[in-house]
């Protein structure tokens, strides 16, 4: 007998955008456990644990979304993490069940499995791309891989990159020059890091102050715009 297909689903919550271009927009949040990257201001810490977590079927998981979805009223579902590209199988049989009960995806990705995306792009409608700056998360660049995925990302798509006090301003530099190369159309939000569990610390105003000049002199669409739902209070 095949094995069924399933995923480990960290949780499933509706709430308010907190971050990107879509901030304030009531959605239902399809959290996958489990991630490629180790960044040093992860705030979702307990989804980096795949064995933890529950594994669903796609049709469970959908059914689960779309319940919320409309006893929240809400029209949009938000497929974070973790990395949910780690499980693209998953969300090639997952999307169509959503979108056929009139819900629209959004995708929140580390933005390097650029494979996984182009496996899903036609099924979901907003991919929200981060590029993984070392000086900020800690760990190896990632350009290549920032550069494959953002050739290959559809229209909806808008970029982000966390600053924390150790960011550099060459790394910003960096993803603002690939942006500017690749997609310079594409929205680009500096995220200010907020202060978690005690790990990562906010930049200093005249750093934010320094980055945006410079991203805003080469790309169209820059704004500083730091995570609002840990103001708001809600998850």
């Amino acid at each position: 007998m095949k094995t069924p297909l399933t995923a480990p689903i960290s949780e499933i919550f509706c709430s308010i955008q907190g971050e990107g271009l879509y901030m304030g927009q009531r959605q239902v949040f399809l959290r996958f456990a489990g991630c490629n990257l180790a960044c040093g201001y992860c705030d979702e810490p307990a989804a980096l644990d795949a064995a933890a977590a529950e594994p669903m079927t796609p049709g469970a998981a959908a059914a689960a979304v779309i319940k919320l979805a409309r006893a929240k009223k809400a029209k949009n579902v938000s497929l974070t993490g973790g990395e949910p590209l780690l499980r693209w199988e998953f969300i090639k049989a997952l999307a169509p069940l959503l979108r056929k009960a009139g819900l629209t995806l959004h995708l929140e990705t580390n933005g390097v499995l650029h494979r996984g995306l182009a496996a899903v792009k036609k099924l979901v409608d907003v991919v929200a791309m981060d590029i993984k700056l070392p000086s900020s998360t800690g760990g190896k660049a990632r350009w290549a891989d920032h550069r494959k995925f953002l050739s290959c990302v559809p229209e909806k798509t808008f970029i982000k990159a966390v600053l924390t006090s150790k960011t550099s301003l060459a790394d910003v530099k960096r993803a603002v020059s690939l942006a500017a190369a690749v997609r310079p159309g594409v929205p680009f939000f500096l995220q200010p890091a907020t202060a978690r569990r005690g790990k990562a610390r906010a930049p200093s105003a005249k750093f934010v102050l320094e980055a945006g000049c410079l991203a805003s002199a080469r790309l169209g669409r820059v704004k500083v715009l730091p995570q609002q739902h840990p103001l708001w209070g809600v998850k």
